[in-house]
């Protein structure tokens, strides 16, 4: 249970968030933004470009039923069958973090070994990508990702720092992350007001979680779990948002772009490319 003056806290974050229209990193004295680099008078963000569309998935034969359509033939299958394939733990957790637009599955970049103007990851190339080193090479349950030679020594693990708008993920509520360098959190267990992050620089305060990645030993695909106030998980998403120049985690992902129209977010995957081997 987090004390009522967290909770307080909270509460005058989120009034914070609805006169600002923006999500980037609100002061606890609700009045200032913490804004994007700048050159001169030029914002520097780096802008989406617009993703293709997903292309229209074939019917299931149960949905076929559902409307009164014909089965789809049978396939057949041709040659002998491949063998499916087992994880094999890797020999060194030693990589760097590739960003890929989630609609087609285009590399859009790299996580940066630089942050942003507020303190959090944001997206950059291959030369100034982020040399990382995951806490497990059995990719086995929920992970660190630590940063190598970060941004952060005093605190080199990549988390997720509860957003000034809220940091709840459920249906229809806004509640976001960004991700910077935070201390550690145990798995599956709510945001910690203690841990820290490097936005305390700024005077922010959200609470954050560490233990929260996943790696799939496949297809080295990275995702993650965050945990709510009350010890309950939604379906957590990453997007990069180039309005304010970072990348987080989100809930309702819908619900975030209703709320800040203008910073034209989008949902983002992220891979884990080894360099030890």
């Amino acid at each position: 249970m987090r004390p009522s003056l967290l909770a307080i806290g909270a509460l005058s974050l989120l009034a914070s968030y609805v006169s600002a229209g923006n999500s980037g990193v609100w002061t606890d004295d609700g009045r200032r933004i913490m804004q994007p680099p700048t050159y001169g008078d030029k914002v520097v963000s780096r802008r989406a470009e617009v993703p293709s569309p997903t292309p229209t998935e074939q019917l299931t034969n149960a949905e076929r039923l559902r409307r009164h359509l014909p089965l789809l033939p049978p396939t057949r299958r041709h040659g002998a069958l491949t063998p499916r394939a087992s994880c094999v733990p890797l020999t060194d957790g030693t990589g760097i973090l590739q960003v890929r637009l989630a609609v087609n599955g285009a590399v859009k970049g790299y996580i940066s070994k630089v942050y942003d103007g507020q303190n959090s990851y944001t997206v950059s190339t291959l030369q100034d990508a982020l040399t990382v080193d995951l806490s497990s090479t059995s990719l086995s349950g929920p992970l660190e990702i630590s940063a190598v030679d970060g941004p952060d020594a005093s605190r080199p693990l990549i988390g997720a720092v509860g957003g000034s708008g809220g940091f709840n993920f459920a249906s229809g509520q806004v509640g976001y992350t960004y991700l910077s360098g935070t201390g550690h959190t145990p798995a599956n267990s709510p945001p910690s007001s203690t841990a820290g992050s490097s936005l305390n620089e700024f005077g922010y305060t959200g609470p954050v979680e560490s233990t929260i990645w996943f790696v799939n030993c496949l297809s080295l695909e990275v995702t993650a779990q965050w945990t709510n106030d009350d010890g309950s998980q939604f379906p957590t998403s990453v997007f990069y948002d180039p309005g304010v120049d970072y990348v987080g985690l989100v809930g309702d992902f819908n619900a975030f772009t209703s709320t800040f129209p203008t910073e034209d977010a989008y949902l983002v995957t992220l891979h884990f490319i080894p360099t030890g081997i």
